[in-house]
């Protein structure tokens, strides 16, 4: 099997996009008003973070079934996600700081907080307020790592099963017998957003090794997001039915160089297009510089800017000098002997 889905890169890139789209058309309207409203809004764009969940449940089954010891799980988690973050947290803190922006300025003591990743957690607010989706990711990630670390992660089918049975409950108690379920566990359990990611689990097994079971955890999880969220489940049948196309090879056409680069950059663009995209358009609202050319063009090519040069200066290259010293590490050897 190949070990790079440049399809895969591609969708990445347009849930990228999509975000993106919709904060700078409909998000900024929201919080500061636009003097001139722009032609068009992405209302589709708020969201594109349930096709990231996806497209993460594929990646990480993908890469812990490339993996031989847990502690190379973390590593390879650490340096995917860390360094960039750390530059994204600084860079938005600082022009931020320095420019103002309502709403969004917080203390040098939230903003060192913010470089765990973890704020959301201990409720301290984000630096950016795209950074919610990152403890979702993590919780993710330790359910796997714990999965893989205990040898269930053999028994993935049967475990979906299971959880996509819990949430359908958690949401059948609070629904319809008014159970309060508490957030902690909500979110250990992650029963907002666990089928999304199971579903892109069930797609790389189907890429694997096509099975009717892993169809049948697919439509079962499309069944729970019906219940949980009826009114996204034409939306969510759509990422569904992309995927699908994906693992069967039909989406070859979506490795053309300019999807896979925003793919490249997803990361990068997600992490520092918010604010960074708000302050540049309040800046030039100032100026009477007003529609498209300054609530979208501008804003976008700066975060692709910014976010190119993280990618291609940060974000590569630490990951892979991470990866190389703990691969040559003395701790490595006595860790996974």
């Amino acid at each position: 099997m190949k070990q790079r889905y440049t399809e895969l890169d591609a969708i990445r890139g347009i849930a990228a996009l999509m975000v993106v789209f919709f904060h700078y058309t409909i998000r900024y309207g929201e919080i500061y008003g636009y003097s001139v409203a722009p032609a068009f809004t992405f209302e589709i764009g708020r969201y594109g973070v349930q096709l990231f969940f996806i497209v993460s449940g594929f990646v990480i089954f993908l890469t812990l079934d490339k993996t031989t010891h847990a502690v190379d799980f973390i590593v390879s988690r650490f340096s995917r996600l860390y360094p960039a973050y750390w530059v994204a947290v600084i860079l938005t803190f600082t022009i931020v700081s320095l420019f103002s922006l309502p709403g969004a300025d917080v203390g040098i003591r939230s903003a060192v907080i913010n470089l765990t990743m973890i704020q959301q957690f201990i409720k301290v607010p984000h630096v950016d307020g795209v950074y919610w989706t990152l403890l979702v990711e993590l919780s993710f990630y330790t359910i796997m790592y714990v999965l893989f670390v205990t040898k269930l992660i053999r028994k993935i089918e049967i475990i979906s099963i299971l959880w996509l049975f819990v949430i359908m409950a958690a949401e059948y108690l609070e629904t319809y017998q008014f159970v309060q379920i508490p957030g902690y566990i909500k979110f250990i359990l992650m029963l907002k957003y666990g089928n999304l990611f199971i579903a892109g689990i069930m797609f790389y097994k189907l890429m694997c090794n096509s099975r009717l079971l892993n169809y049948m955890i697919i439509l079962l999880a499309l069944a729970v997001e019906y219940f949980i969220a009826p009114d996204l489940i034409y939306l969510i049948a759509i990422y569904f039915g992309v995927f699908f196309f994906f693992v069967k090879g039909y989406l070859k056409f979506l490795s053309a160089k300019p999807l896979v680069f925003l793919g490249a950059i997803s990361y990068s663009l997600y992490l520092i297009h918010q604010n960074i995209g708000y302050v540049v358009i309040r800046h030039l609202d100032a100026y009477g510089i007003s529609g498209e050319f300054s609530i979208i063009v501008v804003p976008l090519m700066v975060s692709i800017l910014l976010a190119s040069l993280i990618q291609r200066y940060i974000e590569q290259p630490s990951l892979v000098k991470i990866r190389k010293i703990w691969k040559e590490s003395n701790i490595r050897e006595r860790l996974t002997m």
